[in-house]
């Protein structure tokens, strides 16, 4: 056989073409295809965002910590009055919503 013969032949191209196509198909609509890639993506980037979401998170709270070990005034106030707790001749009221009573 001649490898020229072989080139021109429009069998083997078609057979070729036919199998490239079929692969093709195979690759795009399959279990793990396309639509699962995209599905994959999809959820990469939820998780990016989240990521993104708890790194900031962490640096406010580190700020805080931060802040706590020094122990700078006006947070330890605002803890406080987040707890409950008044200053000294201070009166503090509290309202229940319509949904507690």
């Amino acid at each position: 056989m001649n490898a020229n013969w072989l080139l021109k032949s429009s069998t083997l191209w078609g057979v070729l073409g036919a199998s490239g196509f079929l692969s093709l198909l195979a690759v795009l609509f399959s279990q793990g295809g396309l639509p699962e890639l995209r599905k994959r993506e999809a959820e990469l980037q939820t998780a990016r965002t989240r990521l993104l979401e708890l790194n900031h998170r962490n640096r406010e709270l580190l700020e805080e910590v931060q802040r706590l070990a020094a122990k700078d005034p006006e947070l330890m106030e605002a803890l406080a009055r987040r707890q409950g707790y008044a200053r000294k001749g201070e009166t503090v009221y509290t309202f229940r919503s319509s949904r507690e009573r």
